[in-house]
């Protein structure tokens, strides 16, 4: 370590997954702090807590995956530096709330609940590629940045303004161009980047078909495409047994009609007798000739086969039927609704925000929590007790007509088998896809086109933020330069931190979110959302990952 580095201000990092180590290469890449890694077990002793340097440290933060832990190394930190600045991870966003009241210079942050946005927004908007709740982060209005051509969006030839006021978005990106004036004019083939309500909107092509609030309308089908559908989803072996019977039938009665002279009626009711067995006229046939006798024998025959078939069939259908109940499994019958595969911490928040969007949601997870089974059993949701990796179990969701396919469990191998086989159902299914691996994540991305979001590369920055400044959300990349996105809250003043702030909105009690464009639109009590740029270009979205120099063991 260099002399300077030395007497640079240390932050305290307890943990050892990838959140960790993305946090260490975000402190890193800032500088100006000695970044000091502990690993969990040994975090529960306050000695080495000293040795790491903790009666000196400006923060620490507690990133294991054991919440026990987490808070009881922070308040222990706090005991031995009463000035240390706490971070703590915490999956539960009540008690995180709890501990920020009453525990001062802390804040708590759930990687689940804060990536859990960016995820149902993309699903609900394939443009969108950060998402928040703000003021609360638990509870806040749902808003986020989304990127698309001004063709797209049909605001071509407008003014920056008059596309702010017609798609009720905040331009923050024309091109390359941040932050640009109201009156500049876009050219069809801008790329565009705003900021405003998470809302859906159609992919580029219009080809994923979007149902109304509810999801569930049929409005727009007709009876004729109904039962096209509904006859395109029967096997296809009981298919060719009904359209048999239907043809064999069809011979009969004609058969009938002609050999015994009978009327339409009459004829079609013989017929249901022979093949039912249920009892035939035979002196009405003995006596019409060898013809009539073996055209009756056949009829009686057929029709005790396709009996005996149809039987067997209803029979095992049946017991399949009872079986798949059994294990949690049914067939969705839906349109415009959003299968989530995977009920964790991420996917169940994933949920709840597309709940309150008002979406129809289809979740499949093998063990799913109390929460899910409740809102199954409430009608709130539709949920399916299996494995979405095989592929009847996904089959049952009818991909085909969904809005979008969410998969986020935890398993990057497990996500990228769920997600080709959703597409193997349907090629243009928008899919979100959950990889925490990075080379995993490129590879996926340029070998089939799928896009994906890691929960510690969309949380790591915000972690990394907070150690310093409270209020830090996130970070986005836009305009060739990177971004970070940092709430103020009411009370605290009304001007940036610097003249490059972009405003993106403030939460007002009595109005709720208001766009804004300038710094001089806020007023007293109001909060505040605004972009901040780095001041340095943006890494491309595949470049690797930075070497860490400077991470400094305990």
């Amino acid at each position: 370590m260099t002399e300077a580095r030395a007497h640079e201000p240390a932050i305290l990092i307890v943990g050892d997954d990838v959140l960790a180590e993305r946090v260490c290469v975000e402190l890193d890449a800032a500088g100006g702090t000695r970044v000091r890694v502990i690993p969990p077990k040994d975090a529960d002793r306050d000695e080495i807590l000293l040795e790491a340097g903790v009666a000196d440290a400006v923060a620490i933060l507690t990133l294991s995956g054991d919440d026990e832990r987490n808070l009881s190394v922070a308040l222990r930190a706090r005991m031995l530096n009463p000035h240390i600045r706490v971070v703590l991870r915490q999956f539960g966003t009540k008690i995180g709330r709890k501990i920020e009241q009453n525990l001062p210079d802390s804040t708590v942050l759930s990687p689940a609940a804060h990536s859990a946005a960016t995820y149902a927004g993309a699903a609900l908007d394939p443009g969108c590629f950060f998402a928040l709740r703000f003021p609360d982060l638990d509870s806040g209005v749902f808003v986020g940045f989304t990127r698309a051509l001004a063709s797209e969006l049909d605001i071509s030839h407008m003014t920056v303004g008059e596309a702010e006021e017609r798609l009720n978005l905040r331009i923050v990106a024309l091109g390359e161009q941040r932050d640009p004036v109201a009156d500049a004019l876009i050219d069809p083939d801008d790329a565009i980047v705003g900021f405003g309500r998470v809302g859906e909107r159609q992919p580029s092509d219009g080809r994923a078909e979007r149902a109304p609030s509810g999801g569930r309308s049929y409005a727009r089908r007709t009876l004729a495409g109904s039962l096209l559908e509904a006859a395109a989803r029967v096997n296809p072996i009981l298919r060719a047994i009904v359209l048999g019977a239907v043809v064999f039938y069809g011979v009969a009665l004609i058969f009938f009609r002609l050999a015994l002279q009978l009327s339409w009626p009459g004829s079609a009711f013989d017929v249901v007798e022979a093949m039912t067995s249920t009892g035939f006229s035979d002196t009405a046939v003995v006596g019409r000739g060898l013809g009539v006798v073996v055209g009756a024998m056949i009829v009686m025959v057929g029709g005790t086969v396709f009996t005996s078939i149809f039987i067997g069939y209803v029979s095992a259908a049946i017991t399949r039927a009872q079986w798949t109940a059994q294990q949690g499994l049914r067939r969705i019958r839906a349109r415009g609704h959003f299968v989530v595969c995977g009920g964790g911490r991420i996917g169940s928040a994933a949920v709840n925000l597309l709940m309150e969007a008002g979406k129809h949601v289809v979740v499949i997870d093998s063990h799913p929590d109390p929460t899910l089974i409740r809102r199954a059993r409430e009608s709130r949701i539709d949920l399916l007790t299996g494995d979405a990796t095989h592929e009847d179990v996904l089959g049952l969701c009818d991909i085909a007509h969904a809005a979008a396919v969410l998969v986020l469990t935890n398993s990057d191998p497990g996500n990228l088998e769920i997600a080709l086989g959703a597409r193997a159902m349907r090629a243009d299914v928008p899919l979100v896809v959950r990889i925490e691996n990075r080379s995993f994540a490129l590879a996926t991305a340029k070998l089939f086109g799928i896009s994906t979001f890691s929960p510690a590369a969309l949380t790591a920055p915000a972690f990394a933020g907070l150690a310093r400044f409270p209020g830090t959300l996130g970070r986005v990349r836009y305009a060739g330069e990177e971004h970070t996105i940092v709430q103020r809250w009411g009370g605290s003043g009304t001007q940036a931190p610097t003249s490059d702030a972009t405003p993106l909105c403030v939460w007002r009690p009595k109005h709720g979110i208001v766009l804004i464009q300038r710094m001089d639109q806020i007023v007293a009590g109001d909060t505040v959302l605004y972009a901040l740029p780095l001041g340095r270009p943006a890494p491309e979205p595949d470049a690797p990952t930075a070497a860490e120099p400077g991470i400094i063991p305990a």
